[in-house]
């Protein structure tokens, strides 16, 4: 009974050692959120801590940094957008991470969401995927050498008819 016990442990413990710590889900909200939503988002929820902050063209543009136990680094980058006319800012947040499986994870992830594949391709260093809905347009590269890759999700203006 004890080795069971024990064995049921050690698997639960080693699947949350290499858990990657947000889902395509996780970072198509974020881009809906404030910065400051975001910021909160991150650092309470998924455990990311800020590593600095820069001004560019007066947004202020956020990484968080997070190194899982297993020693490898994600970074998210929150605070990138553009202002439409109307006011309304689409924003943008970008997740790089320096394990492979994560970014392998996140492609099954927009395929199962339903987002549509608009393209599959590669350029000298990368292999791209595209996908889109009314929502959001995310681009999930993934390096050749399978150590690293990144995502980024961009906001769309959606133009609804009521």
């Amino acid at each position: 009974m004890k080795r069971t016990l024990l064995i049921a442990l050690l698997l639960f413990c080693g699947a949350t050692v290499f858990a990657q710590s947000v889902t395509i889900n996780d970072l198509a909200n974020i881009s809906n959120l404030s910065n400051a939503e975001a910021h909160n988002y991150l650092t309470l929820g998924k455990k990311f801590k800020r590593q600095y902050i820069q001004d560019v063209d007066g947004n202020s543009i956020e990484h968080l940094n997070r190194v899982g136990p297993d020693k490898k680094e994600e970074t998210v980058v929150i605070g990138v957008g553009s202002k439409l006319s109307s006011g309304a800012v689409l924003r943008t947040v970008t997740y790089t991470t320096s394990t492979s499986q994560h970014i392998i994870n996140l492609i099954g992830q927009a395929k199962h969401m339903g987002l549509i594949m608009k393209l599959q391709g590669a350029d000298i260093k990368n292999d791209i995927y595209l996908f889109d809905n009314d929502f959001f347009h995310i681009v999930i590269f993934l390096n050749h050498d399978n150590i690293s890759g990144s995502v980024e999700v961009h906001q769309k203006e959606y133009l609804g008819f009521d």
